[in-house]
């Protein structure tokens, strides 16, 4: 029998890295970016720093990978997932939140982390452009979905699509917070139901 050594070490890798990350983002959550040590990282997941900076050379590095990541499962698969859904815009709006819902559920860290790091990072120049586009992808697809109602005749055209966009990530990452708050006595399907019912009610045409 032949065993695939490189396979093996590649998903030991792989493993390796989502415990850096899933460690540093609970810290990340908790301390924030610049309260958390490279040290506490290590620690939480039981390596050296040595083993650390075989997969990311500096905390900063850390922080970029996660951004990537966020784009590419969130933003990315969200645009990739919406444009595949048959329907009108209206139906591709219910599908963007339902999808961003569910990927929150998930992934209660990376989107808390996310959420707030835009303010604790918003002058430093090595993350500021980063965010910066990683939002401009989410406002440009949020906002072509809404200008494509406007043209189908369902959304009011007196509505400014980008406004519109940004108005929907202000309202959507403020459930985000007020969900993670309030988990253990709300219910999860029908908040999101009454976040979805207010943004969309508040879109139609009268």
């Amino acid at each position: 029998m032949v065993c695939d050594v490189s396979g093996v070490t590649l998903k030991r890798s792989e493993d390796t890295e989502k415990r850096i990350i899933d460690a540093a983002l609970e810290l990340f959550v908790r301390k924030g970016y610049h309260g958390t040590s490279i040290s506490e990282i290590t620690q939480k997941v039981g390596l050296s720093k040595g083993a650390l900076y075989a997969h990311f050379s500096s905390k900063g590095e850390l922080l970029l990978h996660i951004i990537r990541k966020f784009k590419t499962s969130f933003i990315d698969q969200m645009i990739q997932t919406v444009n595949e859904h048959k329907g009108d815009a209206l139906a591709k709006l219910h599908s963007t939140i339902t999808f961003s819902s569910k990927f929150a559920l998930e992934n209660q860290d990376l989107c808390v982390f996310l959420t707030f790091l835009t303010t604790e990072l918003k002058a430093d120049v090595d993350f500021e452009q980063p965010l910066k586009n990683l939002y401009r992808d989410y406002q440009k697809f949020i906002s072509q979905l809404i200008q494509h109602g406007i043209r189908q005749g369902l959304f009011n055209r007196d509505l400014d699509p980008d406004m519109a966009a940004l108005a929907f990530m202000a309202l959507h990452d403020g459930v985000l917070h007020q969900w993670v708050l309030n988990r253990n006595h709300i219910d999860g399907e029908r908040y999101v139901k009454t976040f979805r019912t207010i943004f969309m009610e508040g879109l139609k045409v009268r």
